[in-house]
Protein backbone atom coordinates (compact mmCIF):
# COMPACT_ATOMS: atom_id res chain seq x y z
CA UNK A 1 0.00 0.00 0.00
CA UNK A 2 1.60 3.31 -0.85
CA UNK A 3 1.78 6.06 1.59
CA UNK A 4 -0.30 9.12 1.54
CA UNK A 5 2.74 12.16 1.35
CA UNK A 6 2.48 15.05 3.36
CA UNK A 7 2.51 18.68 3.18
CA UNK A 8 4.79 20.40 4.82
CA UNK A 9 4.27 24.12 6.58
CA UNK A 10 6.51 26.29 4.71
CA UNK A 11 9.15 28.69 5.85
CA UNK A 12 7.69 32.36 7.04
CA UNK A 13 7.32 34.98 4.61
CA UNK A 14 6.95 32.18 1.49
CA UNK A 15 3.84 30.87 2.48
CA UNK A 16 1.59 32.72 -0.17
CA UNK A 17 4.00 32.03 -3.26
CA UNK A 18 2.22 29.09 -4.10
CA UNK A 19 5.17 26.69 -3.23
CA UNK A 20 4.84 23.42 -1.15
CA UNK A 21 7.08 20.46 0.00
CA UNK A 22 5.68 17.03 0.26
CA UNK A 23 7.27 14.34 2.07
CA UNK A 24 6.67 10.88 0.72
CA UNK A 25 7.40 8.65 3.42
CA UNK A 26 8.39 4.86 1.36
CA UNK A 27 9.63 1.89 2.65
CA UNK A 28 11.11 1.28 6.10
CA UNK A 29 12.17 5.23 6.96
CA UNK A 30 12.97 5.90 3.68
CA UNK A 31 11.91 9.17 1.93
CA UNK A 32 11.84 11.51 -0.56
CA UNK A 33 10.88 15.58 -0.91
CA UNK A 34 8.79 17.20 -3.40
CA UNK A 35 8.66 20.45 -4.30
CA UNK A 36 4.73 20.59 -5.40
CA UNK A 37 3.81 24.47 -7.80
CA UNK A 38 0.31 25.29 -7.60
CA UNK A 39 -1.35 27.56 -10.29
CA UNK A 40 0.21 31.01 -8.56
CA UNK A 41 3.54 29.62 -8.59
CA UNK A 42 3.58 28.63 -11.58
CA UNK A 43 2.09 31.91 -12.74
CA UNK A 44 4.75 34.03 -10.74
CA UNK A 45 7.47 31.73 -12.59
CA UNK A 46 5.76 32.29 -15.85
CA UNK A 47 5.68 36.16 -15.09
CA UNK A 48 9.51 36.29 -13.83
CA UNK A 49 10.31 34.10 -16.69
CA UNK A 50 8.18 34.35 -19.90
CA UNK A 51 10.21 31.16 -21.48
CA UNK A 52 9.02 28.80 -18.41
CA UNK A 53 7.64 25.98 -18.76
CA UNK A 54 5.34 23.77 -16.39
CA UNK A 55 7.69 20.52 -15.36
CA UNK A 56 5.90 17.27 -16.03
CA UNK A 57 8.00 15.27 -13.46
CA UNK A 58 7.53 15.53 -9.63
CA UNK A 59 10.64 18.04 -8.60
CA UNK A 60 12.66 16.13 -6.33
CA UNK A 61 15.21 17.79 -3.82
CA UNK A 62 16.04 14.87 -1.44
CA UNK A 63 16.42 11.52 -1.22
CA UNK A 64 16.98 9.83 2.57
CA UNK A 65 18.06 6.17 2.46
CA UNK A 66 17.84 4.94 6.20
CA UNK A 67 20.16 1.89 5.72
CA UNK A 68 23.05 3.75 4.93
CA UNK A 69 21.40 7.03 7.24
CA UNK A 70 22.43 8.90 3.32
CA UNK A 71 20.34 12.29 2.56
CA UNK A 72 20.75 13.51 -1.08
CA UNK A 73 20.41 16.40 -2.44
CA UNK A 74 19.63 17.85 -5.58
CA UNK A 75 20.27 21.41 -5.46
CA UNK A 76 18.08 24.17 -7.27
CA UNK A 77 17.05 27.63 -7.44
CA UNK A 78 13.11 27.74 -5.71
CA UNK A 79 13.53 31.96 -5.79
CA UNK A 80 11.18 33.07 -8.94
CA UNK A 81 13.90 34.84 -11.61
CA UNK A 82 15.38 33.85 -14.64
CA UNK A 83 17.40 30.50 -13.15
CA UNK A 84 13.91 29.22 -10.88
CA UNK A 85 13.85 25.54 -11.03
CA UNK A 86 17.58 25.33 -12.50
CA UNK A 87 20.44 23.74 -10.69
CA UNK A 88 22.09 25.73 -8.91
CA UNK A 89 25.19 24.79 -9.89
CA UNK A 90 26.94 23.92 -13.73
CA UNK A 91 28.08 20.44 -12.98
CA UNK A 92 27.24 19.61 -9.71
CA UNK A 93 24.44 17.62 -9.59
CA UNK A 94 23.67 16.38 -6.04
CA UNK A 95 25.46 16.60 -2.75
CA UNK A 96 25.22 13.59 -0.57
CA UNK A 97 25.52 14.28 3.27
CA UNK A 98 26.47 10.62 5.01
CA UNK A 99 25.71 9.90 8.76
CA UNK A 100 21.88 11.58 8.51
CA UNK A 101 19.24 10.66 11.22
CA UNK A 102 15.87 10.49 9.93
CA UNK A 103 13.51 13.19 10.84
CA UNK A 104 11.30 10.04 12.18
CA UNK A 105 7.66 11.68 13.16
CA UNK A 106 7.02 14.64 11.30
CA UNK A 107 6.71 17.43 14.00
CA UNK A 108 3.49 19.30 15.29
CA UNK A 109 3.96 22.38 13.31
CA UNK A 110 4.09 19.57 10.35
CA UNK A 111 7.75 21.47 9.13
CA UNK A 112 10.58 19.95 8.29
CA UNK A 113 14.37 21.36 9.12
CA UNK A 114 17.64 19.68 9.72
CA UNK A 115 19.07 20.91 12.26
CA UNK A 116 22.03 18.73 12.79
CA UNK A 117 23.27 19.73 9.17
CA UNK A 118 26.65 21.44 10.03
CA UNK A 119 27.01 25.89 9.54
CA UNK A 120 27.65 26.03 5.79
CA UNK A 121 25.35 23.38 4.35
CA UNK A 122 21.55 25.32 3.92
CA UNK A 123 19.34 23.42 6.03
CA UNK A 124 15.63 24.57 4.71
CA UNK A 125 14.33 22.62 1.92
CA UNK A 126 12.52 25.37 0.46
CA UNK A 127 15.66 26.94 0.11
CA UNK A 128 16.75 24.28 -2.75
CA UNK A 129 19.13 22.46 -0.40
CA UNK A 130 22.79 22.89 -1.32
CA UNK A 131 25.83 25.18 0.46
CA UNK A 132 25.17 28.44 1.58
CA UNK A 133 26.21 31.71 -0.39
CA UNK A 134 29.53 32.53 1.21
CA UNK A 135 30.45 28.59 1.07
CA UNK A 136 29.69 28.44 -2.61
CA UNK A 137 33.30 28.47 -3.51
CA UNK A 138 33.39 24.75 -2.40
CA UNK A 139 31.12 23.42 -4.69
CA UNK A 140 32.82 25.87 -7.49
CA UNK A 141 36.00 24.47 -6.80
CA UNK A 142 34.70 20.37 -6.64
CA UNK A 143 33.13 21.42 -10.22
CA UNK A 144 36.60 22.39 -11.30
CA UNK A 145 37.77 18.74 -10.71
CA UNK A 146 37.09 17.59 -14.35
CA UNK A 147 34.14 15.20 -14.46
CA UNK A 148 32.95 15.76 -11.10
CA UNK A 149 29.42 15.90 -10.49
CA UNK A 150 28.62 14.46 -6.94
CA UNK A 151 30.19 16.30 -3.49
CA UNK A 152 29.95 13.42 -0.90
CA UNK A 153 30.31 14.97 2.47
CA UNK A 154 30.97 12.00 5.69
CA UNK A 155 32.37 10.93 8.70
CA UNK A 156 35.39 9.65 6.56
CA UNK A 157 38.98 11.05 6.75
CA UNK A 158 40.65 13.27 4.15
CA UNK A 159 39.66 14.03 0.54
CA UNK A 160 39.25 11.22 -2.03
CA UNK A 161 37.73 11.02 -5.71
CA UNK A 162 36.32 7.66 -7.20
CA UNK A 163 34.75 8.29 -10.76
CA UNK A 164 32.71 11.15 -10.99
CA UNK A 165 32.04 11.72 -7.13
CA UNK A 166 34.62 13.69 -4.84
CA UNK A 167 34.72 12.99 -1.23
CA UNK A 168 35.35 15.33 1.67
CA UNK A 169 35.43 14.92 5.35
CA UNK A 170 32.80 17.25 8.14
CA UNK A 171 36.09 18.17 9.04
CA UNK A 172 37.63 18.99 6.26
CA UNK A 173 34.28 21.04 5.34
CA UNK A 174 34.54 22.94 8.43
CA UNK A 175 38.15 23.54 7.49
CA UNK A 176 37.08 25.08 4.15
CA UNK A 177 34.50 27.12 5.69
CA UNK A 178 36.87 28.39 8.72
CA UNK A 179 39.76 29.26 5.89
CA UNK A 180 37.17 30.84 3.64
CA UNK A 181 35.99 33.47 6.23
CA UNK A 182 39.49 34.08 7.36
CA UNK A 183 40.33 34.64 3.46
CA UNK A 184 37.47 36.68 3.25
CA UNK A 185 38.80 39.36 6.33
CA UNK A 186 42.22 38.72 5.59
CA UNK A 187 41.75 40.01 1.86
CA UNK A 188 39.64 43.17 3.38
CA UNK A 189 43.24 43.66 5.43
CA UNK A 190 45.04 43.36 2.66
CA UNK A 191 43.09 45.70 -0.13
CA UNK A 192 42.72 48.39 2.77
CA UNK A 193 46.62 48.21 3.69
CA UNK A 194 47.60 48.57 -0.15
CA UNK A 195 45.48 51.27 -0.24
CA UNK A 196 47.25 53.26 2.28
CA UNK A 197 51.06 52.34 1.24
CA UNK A 198 50.39 53.42 -2.32
CA UNK A 199 49.00 56.97 -0.70
CA UNK A 200 52.11 57.14 1.89
CA UNK A 201 54.42 56.07 -1.20
CA UNK A 202 53.05 58.73 -3.16
CA UNK A 203 53.00 61.38 -0.92
CA UNK A 204 55.96 60.65 1.16
CA UNK A 205 58.26 60.05 -1.99
CA UNK A 206 57.11 63.14 -3.18
CA UNK A 207 57.76 65.46 -0.11
CA UNK A 208 60.85 63.39 1.33
CA UNK A 209 63.19 62.37 -1.19
CA UNK A 210 64.71 59.71 1.12
CA UNK A 211 61.85 57.83 2.16
CA UNK A 212 62.03 54.13 1.06
CA UNK A 213 58.72 53.13 -0.84
CA UNK A 214 57.21 49.95 0.84
CA UNK A 215 58.13 47.50 -2.00
CA UNK A 216 61.80 48.53 -3.44
CA UNK A 217 60.78 47.30 -7.51
CA UNK A 218 57.44 48.83 -7.87
CA UNK A 219 55.69 45.32 -7.84
CA UNK A 220 53.78 43.63 -4.82
CA UNK A 221 52.68 39.96 -3.89
CA UNK A 222 49.16 38.86 -5.65
CA UNK A 223 46.64 38.56 -3.36
CA UNK A 224 46.29 35.48 -3.80
CA UNK A 225 49.96 34.36 -3.33
CA UNK A 226 49.74 36.02 0.54
CA UNK A 227 45.85 34.02 1.25
CA UNK A 228 47.57 31.03 0.13
CA UNK A 229 50.91 30.90 1.95
CA UNK A 230 48.60 32.13 5.12
CA UNK A 231 46.05 29.48 5.24
CA UNK A 232 47.59 26.64 3.38
CA UNK A 233 51.56 27.34 4.57
CA UNK A 234 52.37 27.40 0.74
CA UNK A 235 53.43 30.26 -1.82
CA UNK A 236 53.19 30.07 -5.42
CA UNK A 237 55.81 33.07 -5.47
CA UNK A 238 59.38 32.54 -5.40
CA UNK A 239 60.96 32.40 -1.96
CA UNK A 240 63.53 35.49 -2.66
CA UNK A 241 60.53 37.30 -3.93
CA UNK A 242 59.05 36.40 -0.70
CA UNK A 243 61.55 37.66 1.67
CA UNK A 244 62.12 40.33 -0.45
CA UNK A 245 58.31 41.60 -0.46
CA UNK A 246 58.39 40.89 3.57
CA UNK A 247 62.12 43.27 4.12
CA UNK A 248 60.01 45.94 2.19
CA UNK A 249 57.10 46.43 4.35
CA UNK A 250 59.19 45.88 7.26
CA UNK A 251 61.12 48.80 6.23
CA UNK A 252 58.13 50.55 5.52
CA UNK A 253 56.74 50.24 8.79
CA UNK A 254 59.66 51.13 10.70
CA UNK A 255 59.91 54.48 8.43
CA UNK A 256 56.60 55.25 9.32
CA UNK A 257 56.53 54.83 12.90
CA UNK A 258 60.09 57.20 13.04
CA UNK A 259 58.05 59.41 11.08
CA UNK A 260 54.43 59.28 11.50
CA UNK A 261 53.71 57.31 15.03
CA UNK A 262 49.87 58.04 14.22
CA UNK A 263 49.72 56.33 11.00
CA UNK A 264 50.22 52.26 13.09
CA UNK A 265 47.29 53.24 14.79
CA UNK A 266 44.97 54.80 11.75
CA UNK A 267 45.76 51.32 10.05
CA UNK A 268 44.03 49.86 12.69
CA UNK A 269 41.50 51.91 13.01
CA UNK A 270 40.86 51.76 9.41
CA UNK A 271 40.76 47.76 9.47
CA UNK A 272 38.16 48.16 12.33
CA UNK A 273 36.09 50.45 9.96
CA UNK A 274 36.20 48.14 6.96
CA UNK A 275 34.96 45.39 8.95
CA UNK A 276 32.24 47.05 10.61
CA UNK A 277 30.89 47.87 6.68
CA UNK A 278 31.10 44.81 5.80
CA UNK A 279 29.23 43.97 8.56
CA UNK A 280 26.89 45.79 8.68
CA UNK A 281 26.19 45.94 4.66
CA UNK A 282 25.61 41.54 5.21
CA UNK A 283 23.21 42.18 8.37
CA UNK A 284 20.91 45.07 5.52
CA UNK A 285 20.92 42.34 3.11
CA UNK A 286 19.54 39.70 5.26
CA UNK A 287 17.21 41.52 6.97
CA UNK A 288 15.93 42.05 2.90
CA UNK A 289 15.57 38.45 2.87
CA UNK A 290 12.39 37.08 4.38
CA UNK A 291 13.17 33.41 4.56
CA UNK A 292 15.49 33.26 7.16
CA UNK A 293 14.36 31.48 10.49
CA UNK A 294 15.54 31.66 14.11
CA UNK A 295 18.72 29.64 14.03
CA UNK A 296 20.25 31.56 11.06
CA UNK A 297 20.18 34.55 12.72
CA UNK A 298 21.33 32.67 15.85
CA UNK A 299 24.26 31.83 14.32
CA UNK A 300 24.89 35.06 12.51
CA UNK A 301 24.90 36.62 16.25
CA UNK A 302 27.09 33.61 17.17
CA UNK A 303 29.58 34.36 14.77
CA UNK A 304 29.35 38.47 15.21
CA UNK A 305 28.46 38.59 19.48
CA UNK A 306 29.49 41.80 19.85
CA UNK A 307 26.70 43.10 17.71
CA UNK A 308 24.54 41.79 21.05
CA UNK A 309 26.65 44.10 23.38
CA UNK A 310 25.38 46.57 21.57
CA UNK A 311 21.90 46.16 22.93
CA UNK A 312 23.11 46.93 26.76
CA UNK A 313 24.42 49.82 28.26
CA UNK A 314 27.18 47.95 29.87
CA UNK A 315 30.11 46.05 28.56
CA UNK A 316 29.71 42.40 27.65
CA UNK A 317 31.09 39.47 27.01
CA UNK A 318 29.95 35.78 25.17
CA UNK A 319 29.33 33.56 27.44
CA UNK A 320 27.83 30.67 25.54
CA UNK A 321 24.71 30.18 22.69
CA UNK A 322 22.49 27.67 23.35
CA UNK A 323 23.00 27.19 27.30
CA UNK A 324 21.09 25.33 29.79
CA UNK A 325 19.28 27.13 31.76
CA UNK A 326 17.36 24.10 33.54
CA UNK A 327 13.45 23.14 33.42
CA UNK A 328 14.45 19.41 32.99
CA UNK A 329 12.40 16.79 34.60
CA UNK A 330 12.86 13.84 36.55
CA UNK A 331 13.04 12.04 33.73
CA UNK A 332 15.48 14.56 32.21
CA UNK A 333 13.21 15.75 29.59
CA UNK A 334 12.23 19.28 29.33
CA UNK A 335 15.07 21.55 29.56
CA UNK A 336 15.15 25.04 28.64
CA UNK A 337 17.65 26.16 26.38
CA UNK A 338 18.45 30.52 25.95
CA UNK A 339 20.38 31.62 23.13
CA UNK A 340 22.42 33.42 24.29
CA UNK A 341 23.67 34.04 28.11
CA UNK A 342 26.12 37.11 28.48
CA UNK A 343 28.62 38.08 30.99
CA UNK A 344 27.14 41.78 31.79
CA UNK A 345 29.52 44.25 33.39
CA UNK A 346 32.35 43.92 35.97
CA UNK A 347 30.67 41.63 38.95
CA UNK A 348 29.99 38.93 36.65
CA UNK A 349 25.87 39.14 36.25
CA UNK A 350 24.12 37.15 33.68
CA UNK A 351 22.35 38.36 31.04
CA UNK A 352 19.55 36.61 28.86
CA UNK A 353 19.06 37.02 25.29
CA UNK A 354 16.19 35.63 22.77
CA UNK A 355 16.50 35.95 19.26
CA UNK A 356 13.07 35.46 17.30
CA UNK A 357 13.08 37.05 13.29
CA UNK A 358 12.33 40.20 11.69
CA UNK A 359 9.25 38.74 10.42
CA UNK A 360 7.81 38.37 13.69
CA UNK A 361 4.68 40.44 14.15
CA UNK A 362 4.86 42.93 17.59
CA UNK A 363 1.57 44.35 17.22
CA UNK A 364 -1.66 42.35 16.75
CA UNK A 365 -3.33 43.75 13.21
CA UNK A 366 -6.56 45.30 14.19
CA UNK A 367 -6.20 48.17 16.76
CA UNK A 368 -7.85 47.45 20.53
CA UNK A 369 -9.81 51.18 20.65
CA UNK A 370 -8.56 54.67 19.99
CA UNK A 371 -5.66 53.50 17.72
CA UNK A 372 -3.91 51.09 20.62
CA UNK A 373 -2.97 48.00 19.21
CA UNK A 374 -2.10 45.23 21.46
CA UNK A 375 1.34 43.43 21.68
CA UNK A 376 1.26 40.17 19.14
CA UNK A 377 1.56 36.81 20.57
CA UNK A 378 4.84 36.04 19.19
CA UNK A 379 6.00 39.35 21.22
CA UNK A 380 4.16 37.99 24.36
CA UNK A 381 5.53 34.96 24.09
CA UNK A 382 8.97 35.53 23.94
CA UNK A 383 9.24 38.01 26.54
CA UNK A 384 7.51 35.13 28.76
CA UNK A 385 9.59 32.69 26.93
CA UNK A 386 12.52 34.80 28.37
CA UNK A 387 11.16 35.72 31.42
CA UNK A 388 10.64 31.92 32.73
CA UNK A 389 14.80 31.46 31.53
CA UNK A 390 15.70 33.45 33.56
CA UNK A 391 13.43 32.15 36.42
CA UNK A 392 14.76 28.37 35.76
CA UNK A 393 18.80 29.76 35.83
CA UNK A 394 18.21 32.00 38.89
CA UNK A 395 16.57 28.36 40.40
CA UNK A 396 19.64 25.78 39.50
CA UNK A 397 22.60 28.44 39.70
CA UNK A 398 24.29 27.11 42.22
CA UNK A 399 24.44 23.64 41.06
CA UNK A 400 25.30 24.71 37.81
CA UNK A 401 28.21 26.93 38.64
CA UNK A 402 29.43 23.84 40.56
CA UNK A 403 29.35 21.23 37.66
CA UNK A 404 30.41 23.69 35.29
CA UNK A 405 33.09 24.66 37.47
CA UNK A 406 32.23 28.22 36.95
CA UNK A 407 32.00 29.95 40.19
CA UNK A 408 32.88 33.73 38.81
CA UNK A 409 29.06 34.41 37.07
CA UNK A 410 26.12 35.16 39.32
CA UNK A 411 22.04 36.37 38.83
CA UNK A 412 21.83 38.73 41.20
CA UNK A 413 20.04 40.80 38.69
CA UNK A 414 19.48 38.89 35.26
CA UNK A 415 18.42 41.75 32.45
CA UNK A 416 16.81 40.21 29.36
CA UNK A 417 16.57 40.88 26.21
CA UNK A 418 14.43 39.89 23.48
CA UNK A 419 15.48 40.72 19.56
CA UNK A 420 12.54 40.51 17.47
CA UNK A 421 10.84 42.25 14.49
CA UNK A 422 11.19 45.03 12.26
CA UNK A 423 10.31 49.05 13.52
CA UNK A 424 6.54 49.88 13.04
CA UNK A 425 5.71 52.57 10.78
CA UNK A 426 2.61 54.14 11.80
CA UNK A 427 2.53 56.29 14.72
CA UNK A 428 -0.33 54.98 16.52
CA UNK A 429 1.99 51.48 16.13
CA UNK A 430 5.09 53.14 17.38
CA UNK A 431 3.32 54.76 20.32
CA UNK A 432 2.00 51.19 21.60
CA UNK A 433 4.97 49.53 21.24
CA UNK A 434 6.95 51.96 23.13
CA UNK A 435 4.05 52.10 25.93
CA UNK A 436 4.10 48.25 25.89
CA UNK A 437 8.16 47.92 25.69
CA UNK A 438 8.84 50.51 28.34
CA UNK A 439 6.68 49.68 31.31
CA UNK A 440 8.23 45.60 31.24
CA UNK A 441 10.18 44.89 33.93
CA UNK A 442 13.79 44.03 33.61
CA UNK A 443 12.88 43.17 29.88
CA UNK A 444 14.28 45.17 27.03
CA UNK A 445 12.75 44.85 23.33
CA UNK A 446 14.67 45.95 20.39
CA UNK A 447 13.74 45.26 16.98
CA UNK A 448 16.62 44.31 14.33
CA UNK A 449 16.00 47.73 12.48
CA UNK A 450 17.00 49.38 15.61
CA UNK A 451 20.31 46.74 16.33
CA UNK A 452 21.36 47.76 13.03
CA UNK A 453 20.45 51.57 13.56
CA UNK A 454 23.07 50.88 16.54
CA UNK A 455 26.22 49.76 14.38
CA UNK A 456 25.72 52.07 11.85
CA UNK A 457 25.70 54.67 15.10
CA UNK A 458 29.47 52.97 16.27
CA UNK A 459 30.60 53.18 12.66
CA UNK A 460 29.87 56.59 11.95
CA UNK A 461 31.37 57.84 15.28
CA UNK A 462 34.31 55.34 14.64
CA UNK A 463 34.57 56.65 11.08
CA UNK A 464 35.00 61.02 12.72
CA UNK A 465 38.78 61.89 13.11
CA UNK A 466 40.03 61.69 16.52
Amino acid sequence: MTKKPIILNLMPGREDEGLRLAYHPKKGSDYEIELQLNQKALNAAAKAKPDFDAPTEPIILARYKASTRTLTTYPITTSFGAYFLEPKYLHLEAIILEDVDPPGAISDDNSLYFEELPSGIIREPLAGFGLTYDMRFIAEAAERQSGVTTLRISDDKGISRKGDVLAISYSVFDKFRRDINRAHKRSIDLANRAKREYLDAYLNTALDPDFELPIGDGTSRPVADILAETLIGKSRSPEAEAKAAALSVRKSVRTLAQKEPRELLELRREIELVSLEELIDIFDKKLSQAGLQERHWQEFFNANAFILQLAFNLPALAFGDQVAVGGTRFDGSGGKLADFVLRLGLFGNLALVEIKTPKAALLVKRPYRGGVYAPSEELSGAVTQVLDQRHQLQNEINSKKVTSKAYDVFTYAVPCIVIVGRSPITVEEKKSLELYRNNLRDVIVITFDELLAKLKALHEFLAKKP
